[in-house]
Formats: structure tokens, sequence, C-alpha cells
């Protein structure tokens, strides 16, 4: 399934939310969305996940400010920035320990794909390698100045599932992984059923 496909279709789930029974419920999740835009998209400790299931297959986006999961948005500039970035693409890509699904779907991951401003600038560093580290230094002077910039990190994970009609829930351990991480905004499409949740590190459990 086309990723895209599943953020436009995921976009469709927030009104359909807010029309729960649970009215004041609603009205809370609205205002915090609305607190949230009024900041932006991009907001530290807060992430998004969008996941659909197709057939055998469950597609997961997570969508987060590189912030929560690295501790900073600048332009890898020290060998502590590498390690730390290199550490978080290696526990991102272990997607059967973030994502847990209840047994008898029996869920497994196939592969993931995790992709950054940080890295394609990663990348770059080691092809200058001559002038990298003159110019991250530089860079991340002038982020300073200019009050910081913004990176996010994004991971698209691909499940194969032997019992998808047995998949009622997922426990997301992202929070234990990156304590950065606050919240995560997940809206969900499971063939035809479809629904949203707000997750913290004492409720990480999505019920479909």
């Amino acid at each position: 399934m086309n990723m895209r496909h599943i953020l436009f279709t995921a976009s469709l789930i927030v009104p359909l939310v807010l029309t729960a029974p649970n009215v004041a419920a609603a009205e809370e999740h609205d205002h915090h969305h609305d607190e949230h835009h009024q900041h932006g998209a991009h907001v530290h400790g807060l992430a998004a996940l969008n996941l659909a299931l197709e057939g055998r297959e469950v597609h997961i986006e997570l969508d987060s400010p590189a912030a929560n999961i690295v501790g900073f948005e600048h332009a890898p500039a020290s060998e502590s920035d590498h390690a730390a970035l290199d550490q978080a693409v290696a526990v991102l890509k272990d997607g059967d320990r973030l994502f847990r699904f209840n047994d008898e779907a029996g869920c497994r991951m196939e592969n993931a794909k995790v992709s950054s401003e940080l890295l394609e600038e990663e990348h770059e560093k080691h092809e200058h390698e001559g002038h990298a580290e003159e110019h991250a230094d530089e860079q991340h002077e002038h982020e300073h100045e200019e009050g910081g910039t913004h990176s996010d990190i994004e991971v698209a994970y691909h499940f194969e599932c032997s019992a998808p009609g047995a998949l009622k829930q997922l426990t997301v351990e992202l929070f234990k992984a990156f304590p950065g991480m606050h919240e995560l905004e997940v809206q969900y499409v499971i063939e035809s059923k479809q629904g949203a949740a707000e997750l913290t590190a004492r409720n990480h459990l999505v019920k479909f």
C-alpha cells in the first residue's frame, strides 16, 4: 500500500472520532489538537503514527521530530552525535521490538526504512570529510544564532501477518526506547474499521 494513501485515508479519521459518544473527551481531544496546530506540526515530545492493514500486510509510518529520538536536530557535529544517530537508527529498524501485536495475529516485520535530513547531512559529511567538521561547526553555530532548526525522522515499516483477522491490539514500545517522546498520536485503518488514539508512556496500547 502506498504510504501517501495511508496518510490521506488516515486524515479522514479525526472527524469520525470526534463524533464518538463521549463528547467531553472528544472536545478535549479537539482542543488538544488545536493547541498543537497553533505551534505547528513540529512539536517536541509529540510524534505521529499511521497504521493500515490491507490483506496480510500491515504498514506503519512513524513521523517524529528528531529531538525526540536523538536529542538534537542540527547536523551531526561530533562523534557523539554520529554515535547517537547510528544507535537510534538501529533501534528504529527493530520493528518487532518497538511494535508488538497480539500473538494470535502472527505479525512479523519484513522491512523498515528510516529517512531524515540528518542522515542525508551525515552522508554528505563523509563524502566531504576534509571540510565537513568545519562546515558542521559553522552550521551548528548559525542554527544556534537563528534559534535552531527543525529536522524530522520518518520510518516506514512493513509487517506480514499470518492471521490478520485476529489482529486486535498493538503495544507501542517507543516511549521506553526513546524517553524524549512523550505523546504519540495514532491513526489507523484496519480493513473497513478506522479510529484514532493518543498514547503515552503509561498508556501505550491501541485496541482495534
